[in-house]
């Protein structure tokens, strides 16, 4: 099933902040996913404010990623530009979703449906790979919603939904004290306008709808191996670190594990082998780590392996991807001599957005700002 943030934003048109800069404020704020919602703004002005979003989320590594609401047309528009979102969220009177996914340029993009009764929940075209359930209740940001689920009705289209293989997000008029109860009936993920954006403090509110999630489903089992994935400058070591201590585990680095075995530091593998020997070695030294239960950060590059993930499924281990704002890590290793490949800054983020789609397989971790300590604490608790 596809692994979706806890906090789902979605822009408001409605406010005087134009889309574009919500959609960069929600990213800065740690948020991977946004919605971009353009409506109720003429066309002309919601491809303009979309254009703007994408192209500023692929200068930055490609964060945050963006879901584009009903607009097939402007999906397809970005596309031509090489600005191809994320996804494309369609209601029960849009383009189909499996035409939509055969438009050029937009078979890569993740297809979501709005649900809102048990025939739709069970007939959800299979192009999607999500879908939101709802409303929860009434809202003012959609004044001809359909008639509201509640709490009984977003459980049986959860269940529903995940029967088949689809993530659920809940949505319509959520506030923050439904978080813990969406979670507990099957959602995936909460779809938030109003509450996000009149959050003093946005991040905050993700970082407690992330805590939320994690104590209805823990990410991980504490009887297993737990692996962190991530860019350069995620902060996997130090998370790595405390989340050991906290288990009672012991803490592996493969990096530092390489350089054990080769007596000599991960660039001058790289400077004197080259990439492929320093992949080579990661996939070989891997395995030995996951033997036992233990907390295992891997580098950068290594979840692209299907070798390296498959000996991670092998041992039964839990993958973490954690996920930093790029230019946020960017900002700790610039320049590094110890990262070969944190030296050129364009490049830096153009790796990362490559990266993604496998880091995604895995669930994600979203800093929010919050230290290692803070991270390993909430992961705990």
């Amino acid at each position: 099933m596809l692994h979706l943030p806890p906090l789902y934003p979605i822009t408001d048109a409605t406010r005087a902040e134009p889309l574009s800069d919500q959609v960069r404020r929600l990213g800065e704020a740690g948020f991977p996913l946004v919605q971009f919602r353009g409506k109720p703004l003429e066309i002309q002005a919601q491809w303009s404010e979309l254009r703007r979003a994408l192209e500023e989320s692929t200068a930055n590594g490609g964060w945050p990623w963006i879901c584009v609401n009903d607009r097939a047309d402007l999906a397809l528009l970005a596309s031509r530009e090489g600005l191809t979102p994320w996804g494309l969220h369609l209601g029960q009177g849009d383009l189909p979703a499996s035409e939509a996914a055969r438009l050029p340029g937009l078979e890569v993009c993740h297809i979501g449906a709005s649900t809102h009764d048990l025939a739709e929940w069970a007939a959800v075209d299979p192009a999607c790979d999500h879908a939101g359930v709802g409303p929860f209740r009434g809202t003012a940001t959609k004044a001809d919603h359909a008639a509201p689920v509640g709490l009984e009705g977003l459980r049986a289209g959860c269940a529903t939904l995940r029967a088949r293989g689809l993530a659920p997000v809940a949505i319509g008029g959520l506030r923050v004290e439904d978080v813990a109860a969406c979670f507990e009936a099957g959602a995936e993920s909460v779809a938030m306008v109003g509450a996000v954006h009149d959050a003093e403090d946005p991040a905050a509110l993700g970082w407690e709808v992330q805590r939320q999630r994690w104590r209805i489903r823990p990410p991980f089992r504490r009887d297993r191996p737990v692996v962190l994935i991530g860019g350069s400058g995620a902060g996997k070591t130090s998370l790595g670190r405390e989340l050991a201590r906290g288990l009672g585990l012991p803490f592996h680095d493969l990096d530092a594990a390489i350089e054990t075995r080769e007596n000599r530091s991960v660039a001058e593998v790289f400077a004197a082998s080259g990439e492929g020997a320093f992949r080579a070695l990661e996939s070989a030294l891997l395995p030995g780590l996951l033997e036992a239960p233990a907390v295992v950060a891997l580098g950068g590059g290594a979840w692209e392996s299907p070798a390296n993930r498959a000996a991670v499924a092998a041992a039964g281990a839990s993958p973490l991807w954690l996920a930093e704002p790029p230019l946020r890590a960017w900002a700790r290793v610039a320049g590094d001599p110890r990262r070969p490949l944190a030296q050129d800054r364009t490049v830096f983020l153009q790796r990362w957005a490559a990266r993604v789609p496998a880091w995604s397989l895995a669930p994600m971790i979203l800093p929010f700002g919050r230290s290692a300590e803070q991270l390993a604490s909430a992961l705990l608790d």
